[in-house]
């Protein structure tokens, strides 16, 4: 169990920007991908309240459910966007010899379908560690993720053809996600 401490007036003015569907990603020590002021909407909905005398935790978890649309809409064009485009850049430079950077890239990228498939099945992602295998359990997801996801981590390597074929099922994985956004 961890114990978190917030500003509540901060998390109700980020809370306030998503509603509005403002959705800002931000670095930060221990968040590989980023700390995403989403996030505080995920805490705060999941949270045990201990004590709430004044009831203020208790309204700002009334506003997490059921999750707000403008709010999906907002997630779900913004890493989508990401996704696709730092899937473009591992893409791009498949033959520079620049391994980490792939890497990066195709992370970046897995990064944000995981903020895009928690979204579209109106979930807080409030970590990115365990959002693969807890997309597992979604309704809506694409064919067999983690799997994929596991195999695309595995094959980026020295070996260029190797890491070609992890790129290529990242693209399936992002057009299947396209699909499941258009039905």
């Amino acid at each position: 169990m961890d114990f978190l401490f917030r500003d509540v007036k901060r998390v109700s003015q980020v809370m306030d920007d998503c509603l509005m569907g403002k959705v800002s990603p931000h670095y930060q020590t221990g968040h590989p991908h980023a700390y995403i002021n989403v996030m505080y909407m995920g805490e705060i909905s999941i949270c045990k309240v201990l004590s709430d005398p004044t009831n203020q935790i208790a309204e700002l978890k009334a506003k997490t459910m059921p999750y707000p649309k403008p709010l999906q809409d907002a997630v779900i064009g913004y890493f989508m966007f990401e996704s696709s485009f730092s899937l473009l850049l591992a893409e791009k430079n498949l033959d520079k010899d620049d391994i980490s950077y792939i890497a990066g890239h195709a992370f970046r990228s897995i990064s944000c379908l995981n903020q895009v498939i928690f979204a579209l099945n109106g979930e807080y992602c409030i970590n990115e560690k365990k959002a693969v295998r807890m997309i597992e359990g979604f309704h809506t997801k694409p064919n067999d993720y983690k799997k994929k996801i596991d195999q695309i981590i595995t094959l980026i390597s020295s070996n260029q053809d190797r890491t070609k074929e992890g790129i290529e099922i990242l693209q399936a994985l992002i057009s299947e996600t396209e699909r499941l956004l258009n039905k």
